[in-house]
């Protein structure tokens, strides 16, 4: 991971706490560096400042499935698949569901 990507994004974050791109990057980036605690938190952040950011779900629910929290992932899966529900995304829906299956099987 570039550490210089890492700081950039954090001192965007601390000028705008809110942008849910810069929490949804920064929960990326930190997953990258195998830090999932922190990951986790700026994914939570993201979710809370825009409840319809999909991806954090996802990423949320992959964290979740490593970490053998079946159940919590199973619950985000669920609020994303939820949120797709009248999605074109068809793609999208699929990953949810097959990840969703994945668990559940």
């Amino acid at each position: 991971m570039n550490n210089t990507r890492l700081q950039k994004l954090l001192e965007m974050h601390q000028e705008n706490p809110h942008d849910t791109f810069v929490l949804y990057a920064l929960g990326m980036e930190y997953k990258g560096l195998n830090q999932n605690d922190l990951s986790e938190v700026f994914f939570k952040k993201c979710i809370q400042q825009d409840p319809q950011y999909i991806a954090a779900y996802y990423q949320l629910a992959l964290l979740c499935r490593d970490s053998n929290k079946e159940t919590e992932a199973l619950n985000y899966l669920t609020r994303g698949l939820e949120l797709l529900k009248n999605s074109k995304d068809l793609k999208t829906r699929n990953e949810f569901q097959s990840l969703k299956d994945e668990i559940e099987f």
